[in-house]
């Protein structure tokens, strides 16, 4: 994708995702992204991360100084559901609606983004698509169709009847992006 191309994505993706409260950050590879968290984590006084495996965390994580903060990368049935922080890397960055795109299949993906009251997503730059469309039609081209993709859009946010809107009721409250223009890394298992 040509530079000009992903610089338009990323502004709209970044436009349509602060218009929902979340936070939009990009860094220039992957131990920038590191101080990156060490910034949300010092601001936010975080002390215990769960994290789910791929090549973008662990680089990230080798960038983080990580002496006051508990890390935890396994077990994370256990982990999460205490963690202040779930750290993870998504698949894609949907600019028309400012939402990521995840194959969930393996919980540790799921438990991350969802049970810590603040998630940070790690997404490479080239990996922005226009249009929800057309994340779809990546899945469809993946030689084996995930058997769960989540779609994250902010914060969780709900309303009662009388439209009062709670955010952080069944997900996490605060959700940071942080986009990386040269990620290095694969996917570990």
């Amino acid at each position: 994708m040509a530079g000009s191309k992903q610089e338009q994505l990323f502004t709209k993706f970044k436009e349509q995702a602060e218009a929902i409260s979340a936070r939009v950050y990009r860094v220039h590879d992957s131990s920038a992204a590191g101080r990156q968290l060490e910034n949300i984590i010092k601001e936010l006084n975080i002390k215990k991360i769960a994290a789910a495996k791929s090549g973008l965390v662990a680089d990230c994580l080798k960038a983080l100084n990580t002496q006051d903060v508990a890390v935890h990368t396994s077990d994370l049935r256990r982990h999460a559901e205490d963690a202040e922080l779930g750290l993870s890397e998504v698949d894609m960055a949907i600019a028309e609606t400012g939402t990521l795109a995840q194959d969930s299949t393996a919980l540790d993906q799921r438990l991350v983004s969802t049970l810590p009251p603040v998630h940070v997503a790690l997404v490479r730059i080239d990996r922005q698509v226009d249009k929800f469309v057309d994340a779809v039609d990546y899945f469809n081209e993946q030689d084996l169709m995930p058997g769960y993709i989540a779609f994250i859009s902010g914060p969780s946010r709900t309303a009662d009847i009388e439209r009062v809107l709670t955010i952080g009721v069944h997900g996490p409250e605060q959700l940071h992006i942080i986009f990386v223009d040269q990620a290095g890394g694969e996917t570990c298992e």
